[in-house]
């Protein structure tokens, strides 16, 4: 494995800092204002606060908020979605720890949804046997949670943000983690920290259709495993069931929660039969994972592109209060809600896998932690229950946080250069044919590493993607989107080499042969 993407003639300017994070997602932001604030935090993020799969997050965050739930039974869900792949511990201090983060929330302004007795309003979702899902603006969790822990954090005084700043390389020595370079305008930069918390999001945005933002393509994993983190389960790809057909090709899927079916909207196909009905025993809230094979189902049956949400249930005042986004989405798309059937099919939406880390976000090498989407804490197993995500990023980015304030890393002795021997590369990669490259494996990862995969393709996608790695690991990566496209070819080849090496069909996981 090629050790750095950068190279450089001679050395680096060093900027330090007690403690690096990079992503501003909800865990990204939770853990910033988590650290303490007599130490220095650099803020990485090559886009804003507001361009984050956090921020996209429609559903809510699962926690035991209401006197008729309990830990046993999140945990239970949790565990039952996860087939059997999930750490039990792991899991019961996500779910133990939920409420007091909730309340944090709170006392932070998040300003989630009450109901006319001014108490939290909770609804359900797919694999949830209770009510436990607190949100905000309807379906607008993400936007709102983030927008307000991004308000607070811009106004602390040891928060320093790099926005518009690319994660290249980990940099480590013989105590652990030592800086992260950053490509930032047209110059690299070394950020010095004994402290670094990655929390740059999911991968999504290695498949032809997700609901990801353009920047997720795993730039953090790819980079933690070159500077020898350990990763794994990555093959655990989550598909979620109900994304908005579109005309043509859009970058990022529009999503129409499962909260929309936790209301009571169901499952259709084209002869307007409700086909999850006796295939599980939560019918349409059933784990993502099955939904989504059973719409693929109903599609080779149908021979049609997409089943439909019927959410005639609901009257069209509760569908507009409820899922406001969702609703004005639908109405500009030409969809008189709640008469007319919601199109919808699957797309990817999750990673499971990741940066393998303990309940306090630490990785295998000294320093380094991560949390959120790109960190493998053990609670998923090989199928995320919805809505535990967000609580993830909150339960081990506070974690983390708290780990750094208890045992913080002594700093480097003064000194502001930093040299590093780095392979030097003379030939680059042309434009067009990292265009080519990214729009291959795009299409390679869609057909062999989807919901429902086959032994022969994975292969015949492994071989090839292992033939575009070694045309670009000799070559001179100096620019984001060379970057970008190594580190996509890295996120593909760990996923398919995990998806050949799982041979058991397990919750995402799923081979017909």
């Amino acid at each position: 494995m090629r050790r750095f993407l950068f190279s450089v003639n001679g050395q680096l300017d060093a900027y330090d800092y007690d403690v690096i994070i990079v992503g501003t997602g909800i865990a990204g932001l939770y853990s910033a204002l988590n650290i303490d604030d007599r130490l220095q935090v650099a803020v990485i993020t090559k886009a804003n606060i507001d361009e984050s799969n956090s921020y996209y997050a429609q559903g809510g965050i699962a926690a035991v908020m209401s006197k008729d739930d309990n830990f046993a039974g999140h945990i239970e869900d949790t565990l039952r979605a996860g087939a059997g792949l999930c750490k039990p511990e792991a899991v019961k201090v996500l779910v133990e720890e939920g409420p007091e983060n909730i309340r944090e929330l709170i006392k932070m302004n998040v300003p989630f949804d009450i109901n006319e007795d001014g108490d939290l309003q909770i609804t359900r979702e797919g694999g949830h046997h209770m009510r436990r899902i607190v949100h905000c603006g309807g379906d607008a969790t993400g936007r709102e949670t983030t927008a307000q822990l991004g308000n607070i954090a811009l106004t602390r005084e040891n928060l320093h943000f790099f926005f518009g700043s690319y994660l290249v390389d980990i940099v480590t020595d013989e105590k652990g983690a030592a800086g992260v370079v950053i490509h930032i305008g047209d110059d690299y930069q070394f950020i010095r920290a004994r402290n670094i918390i990655l929390a740059t999001g999911g991968i999504g945005q290695v498949y032809d259709y997700t609901t990801n933002p353009l920047g997720s393509i795993g730039d953090g994993i790819a980079a933690a495993a070159r500077a020898g983190a350990i990763v794994k389960d990555m093959e655990l790809v989550q598909f979620h069931p109900t994304t908005l057909i579109s005309d043509g090709k859009q970058q990022r899927l529009f999503l129409i929660s499962e909260a929309v079916r936790g209301e009571g909207a169901i499952l259709r196909n084209n002869r307007g039969e409700a086909f999850m009905k006796g295939k599980h025993e939560l019918a349409d809230l059933a784990p993502r994972d099955i939904v989504t094979r059973f719409i693929i189902e109903e599609l080779k049956k149908t021979g049609d592109n997409k089943v439909y949400l019927d959410a005639g249930s609901m009257s069209r005042e509760f569908f507009s209060e409820r899922f406001p986004t969702i609703f004005a989405e639908c109405e500009k798309r030409g969809l008189h809600l709640t008469d007319d059937y919601i199109p919808v099919r699957p797309a990817q939406h999750y990673l499971m896998g990741g940066i393998v880390t303990d309940t306090d976000g630490r990785t295998n090498i000294p320093g380094l932690y991560a949390c959120g989407e790109c960190a493998e804490t053990g609670i998923h197993g090989a199928n995320r229950l919805a809505s535990n995500s967000l609580l993830e990023c909150l339960v081990f980015g506070r974690r983390a946080a708290r780990d750094i304030n208890a045992a913080m890393k002594t700093q480097f002795i003064a000194g502001k250069e930093f040299s590093i021997s780095t392979e030097m590369f003379c030939e680059t990669v042309p434009v067009e044919e990292l265009n080519s490259i990214e729009r291959e494996m795009k299409h390679i990862m869609t057909s062999a590493a989807g919901p429902v995969r086959h032994t022969a393709e994975m292969a015949a996608a492994m071989e090839r993607l292992d033939g575009i790695y070694a045309g670009l690991k000799d070559k001179k990566l100096d620019t984001p989107y060379a970057f970008k496209v190594f580190n996509m070819n890295a996120v593909c080849r760990m996923i398919m080499s995990g998806a050949i090496a799982r041979k058991e069909s397990v919750g995402s996981h799923y081979v017909v042969d």
